[in-house]
């Protein structure tokens, strides 16, 4: 909000607006994009629990003893949705809670990534366990038929199991991106801990982007430091996560959300035809950034991989990278120059698997990726004579140690590659990782010298497989 025009105004306790009056944003036509569809304004509810002893199911939403209301959350949802549909048919209606939704639900594998209900929550069959809760959804809302499908696809979920530490993480990142004053690891009491309280106690409840720029720099939060490089941000973005960048994180801003359902391609088009389309439609505006660009990936490899493609050393412009870091939050990689000094390098072994001419590469960074591609292989790539793994010495997520590392780590596995697919006449290389994305990116800045290219993802859920992405040269 403090950087981009697409919103008009923010307002808190709004006293309005029942229910989904805790925080309230208004944007300028055409609204805020959702998955191809438009949205006016969202509406939050916000539910935060000190316990984390709770879950949120499709009972508890149900439930007036849950929220200790007369009437329970999804009642007071429709009806203030009654009220808001005249104004903003398009809004969205959001819970935002740090207790997770319960594993044993019947609903929880029907709350997509980004919190809406998935397709099959409306097509299910009226007997089936998702038809029996649509349909007790449907009574205690109030609402029939189209009218209550309507509301259902506004409802959003945000339930992430989210501790105080989670949450001072989560706060350290965004002033980070944002250009404020970071939360030091020393500080007992911050600047930001009372803020919100304080304003609510003085009426000062709405703010446009103007006037919270105003209050920034009022309460002297503005890190000087960052804020002119936040100017020069690339965010580019195929899944959402609970400490997402904000749409007004980016001074260009590429999303890809509405190619996915979670992070699966809608269709298959996606990788080789929608994807190149929109970031190739990007370029004149990253052209007119100020250098270093700051590149924000919230994407999947072959996204990050093909950005790389576009932003190669030839472009001319130079990027710096930022890494999201488990349990360290948002790490600045300064991608300029490789390591000087000694650091992890990779151990390189091959597997013999038959004739084909084609080379599969494991490359295990965060975890250990061969023993996930070997049973696939056949079946994903059966051309492939030959699998590579590229591994360091230790695994996780933190066996990159800043930019120029992932540099050098970047240099000396293209240069090992280049030599092998010459040695091996390789006419594909395969290329499954486990790494950080900012990886990826660096690999696709070499993308010209690897030769054709196929990359594949990786399902973090329980089938633990990889499915082909992106190929290069693109079959459009």
């Amino acid at each position: 909000m403090l950087y981009r025009d697409h919103i008009a105004r923010a307002v808190i306790e709004h006293r309005g607006v029942d229910a989904v009056d805790d925080v309230v944003v208004y944007y300028h036509p055409p609204g805020r994009n959702d998955r191809g569809a438009r949205v006016s304004a969202d509406f939050y509810q916000l539910k935060f629990h000190v316990a984390r002893n709770g879950h949120v199911s499709s009972e508890t939403v149900t439930d007036p003893d849950w929220t200790g209301t007369k009437d329970p959350l999804l009642r007071r949802f429709a009806d203030q949705w009654r009220v808001l549909r005249a104004s903003h048919p398009d809004a969205r209606l959001s819970l935002v809670t740090n207790w997770s939704w319960h594993p044993d639900d019947k609903l929880a594998p029907h709350v997509r990534d980004g919190g809406a209900l998935a397709d099959d929550f409306f097509t299910a069959r009226p007997r089936s366990a998702v038809g029996i809760i649509r349909k007790r959804w449907e009574q205690v809302s109030g609402l029939s038929g189209a009218d209550f499908l309507e509301f259902a696809r506004r409802l959003r979920f945000s339930h992430t199991a989210v501790s105080q530490e989670d949450a001072e993480l989560w706060l350290q990142d965004r002033c980070q991106l944002a250009g404020l004053q970071p939360v030091h690891a020393w500080e007992d009491h911050s600047r930001y801990d009372d803020l919100g309280q304080r304003l609510i106690e003085s009426g000062r409840l709405e703010f446009t982007p103007e006037e919270l720029r105003a209050l920034c720099a009022e309460q002297g939060l503005f890190d000087n430091a960052r804020t002119a490089a936040y100017a020069s941000t690339l965010a580019v973005r195929s899944f959402t996560r609970f400490a997402l960048v904000p749409e007004g994180d980016g001074a260009v801003l590429v999303d890809l959300t509405d190619l996915f359902d979670g992070r699966a391609p809608r269709t298959g088009a996606v990788w080789n035809d929608d994807i190149p389309r929109r970031i190739d439609a990007a370029i004149p505006g990253i052209m007119q950034l100020k250098v270093p660009v700051q590149v924000a990936l919230d994407a999947h490899l072959s996204v990050a991989w093909y950005l790389g493609t576009v932003l190669d050393p030839k472009c001319g412009i130079s990027v710096v990278l930022r890494q999201k870091i488990r349990n360290k939050g948002i790490e600045v990689w300064d991608v300029s120059e490789p390591a000087q000094g000694p650091c992890a390098g990779w151990a390189f072994t091959e597997e013999t698997l038959g004739g084909g001419r084609e080379l599969a590469v494991a490359v295990s960074v965060t975890w250990s990726a061969v023993d996930d591609v070997r049973p696939q292989l056949l079946s994903l790539a059966p051309s492939v004579g030959t699998i590579l793994h590229a591994t360091l010495p230790t695994h996780g997520p933190a066996a990159i140690e800043g930019g120029p590392h992932a540099r050098r780590l970047a240099d000396a596995l293209v240069e090992h590659l280049v030599a092998r697919i010459r040695a091996l006449g390789a006419t594909r290389l395969h290329l499954f990782t486990a790494c950080p994305v900012s990886l990826g990116f660096l690999l696709g800045q070499y993308a010209d010298a690897l030769g054709p290219t196929t990359l594949y993802e990786f399902d973090f859920g329980r089938s633990r497989t990889y499915a082909a992405g992106m190929h290069l040269p693109l079959t459009r």
